[in-house]
């Protein structure tokens, strides 16, 4: 496709077009520096007609990781693949139209991203003005937003008033930029970087420090995909020393989350012969659905 202005829409049906963005590309050689710019602009770009975006794949140069040209699409842009055999409980709602639209930004040896092919036509018609802030890529959760809701949810604010707060200061949910949805996945996201930081590598060191220097001391933790924690578990030689004499009985309590990483606190609690409770083991676990990483059995005896 030829990149002039004149140029800028290619090979369609005219029947398959829905929506037309204009004659004229206004993003046609516009500049950039980097990615995050590059999708803002074309986000920027979308929001004013009413359609949502998404990023495409990067091309690169030869086998190397530099980056040569990258495309942006239209979110409806391919199709579903529904060739998969598995069935699922819950569907997602399929909105892609196999739409065309698109813009590519070339990069040049100076780190230039210039936009070089803006394809414009659309096969879906567009998301009305009163509910584009609704659009996947329109919609973010910024950082003051997101301090205040974390430091009022850790004064025991439930995060569903924390919201109607913040919609009510920006006169409704239209003027939020975000949906009670995105708030839980970003509260989530903030949750899983502070597990990922210093205080767990802190943690394990400090375990492994004292595994090495007892004998009777065990310790064992599990990491997810991502390389963050979701369960740790230890016990020293005075939880083994109670656990042989009174294990016959252990009760495995999870009903606690009063740490600041919201994980659940579960230790192994028994009974000792004057009736009073004793400590058999202690651990963390993120989520009660994760299976646990070590047998009972083996780690506490």
């Amino acid at each position: 496709m030829d990149p002039g202005p004149s140029s800028l829409y290619g090979p369609v049906s005219t029947d398959s077009i829905v929506f037309v963005e204009a004659k004229q590309s206004e993003l046609y050689l516009k500049q950039v520096t980097c990615d995050a710019e590059a999708y803002d602009l074309y986000n920027d770009y979308a929001f004013k007609f009413g359609f949502s975006i998404r990023r495409a794949k990067v091309r690169k140069v030869g086998q190397t990781s530099v980056w040569r040209s990258r495309k942006y699409f239209c979110s409806n842009a391919g199709l579903k693949d529904h060739s998969k055999s598995d069935v699922r409980r819950f569907e997602k709602l399929d909105v892609r139209t196999d739409c065309k639209a698109y813009v590519e930004f070339i990069i040049d040896d100076k780190g230039i991203w210039t936009v070089t092919k803006h394809f414009m036509e659309h096969n879906h018609a567009m998301i009305p003005l009163d509910k584009r802030h609704l659009l996947r890529s329109q919609r973010k959760v910024n950082q003051h937003q997101l301090k205040f809701i974390s430091n009022m949810k850790a004064s025991g604010v439930h995060v569903t008033d924390s919201i109607r707060a913040i919609s009510k200061e920006v006169r409704g949910s239209p003027n939020l930029g975000c949906t009670k949805k995105d708030v839980y996945n970003a509260l989530g996201s903030e949750k899983f970087n502070r597990l990922e930081g210093l205080d767990c590598n802190q943690f394990i060191k400090y375990l492994a420090q004292r595994q090495a220097k007892e004998s009777d001391f065990f310790h064992e933790f599990e990491v997810d995909e991502h390389n963050a924690l979701c369960s740790v578990f230890w016990r020293d030689g005075r939880m083994k020393s109670d656990y042989e004499f009174f294990g016959d009985l252990m009760v495995f309590d999870t009903t606690y989350r009063t740490n600041k990483y919201g994980m659940i606190c579960a230790p192994f609690v028994g009974m000792n012969h004057h009736c009073n409770n004793v400590m058999f083991g202690m651990g963390f676990v993120l989520d009660e659905k994760i299976p646990l990483c070590f047998s009972s059995n083996q780690s506490l005896n």
